[in-house]
């Protein structure tokens, strides 16, 4: 399924169809308050990874610690990268929705920095494109109650000569049929002129790939 759209017209907040507040308990609270939660989620997360690092120190399973500080070091890097990405809102939104988002684990992928308003684009709308696809992924998911299932959505940024290249790997459940319908929605009442292809999708897997040229 392969598209190209150009609109010129403006699109106020009031027209957009989505919303881009999480689906959380936090949601629409104070916006300190929420910074604050993510504060605690971040220094939280960081204590668990160091408490594991010296359990495998004190019961000498030197062997684990060289796959742990690998995933530490990965992590590092990828938070370092999303946090330089040039849109403050896209920033805010990606790392608030690791947070904040249980049932949904979002994956952000960079070989190297992306600077979106540093390129030939409009950083702005490609970051609300990407947050109401992510919605979409996040409101189509199915989840059965047994918290067996796994639902993770994979985002890869890469940036070529030309273009900027945004993957969309998705693993869970999901309902096919109305995340096909939704996706090609978003896309068709984008602003962008993008190239998009859905590659998979059936009731456990989705692949979509993104093409934003530069201007020139």
């Amino acid at each position: 399924m392969k598209s190209n759209r150009t609109k010129n017209e403006e699109v106020t907040g009031k027209q957009r169809s989505l919303e881009h507040a999480l689906d959380s308990e936090d949601a629409g609270v104070d916006p300190n308050l929420r910074l604050i939660h993510l504060f605690n989620h971040y220094r939280h997360d960081w204590m668990n990874e160091i408490q594991l690092l010296f359990g495998y120190v004190k019961l000498k399973k030197y062997d684990k610690l060289e796959d742990l500080m690998e995933k530490i070091k990965n992590k590092v890097q990828q938070e370092s990268y999303i946090s330089k990405l040039g849109n403050a809102e896209l920033i805010v939104y990606l790392l608030s929705f690791q947070a904040e988002v249980k049932d949904l684990l979002l994956e952000i992928e960079m070989e190297r920095e992306v600077h979106l308003n540093e390129l030939p684009l409009d950083s702005q709308g490609v970051g609300r494109l990407l947050m109401d696809l992510i919605q979409v992924f996040k409101r189509c998911s199915v989840f059965n109650g047994d918290g067996l299932g796994l639902h993770d959505l994979v985002v890869k940024f890469t940036e070529k000569s030309n273009l900027l290249l945004i993957e969309l790997q998705y693993q869970g459940l999901i309902g096919a049929d109305v995340l096909a319908a939704e996706l090609e929605r978003v896309m068709f009442e984008s602003i962008q002129t993008v190239k998009w292809d859905i590659q998979l999708l059936d009731e456990r897997h989705a692949a979509m790939y993104i093409e934003v040229p530069f201007c020139t």
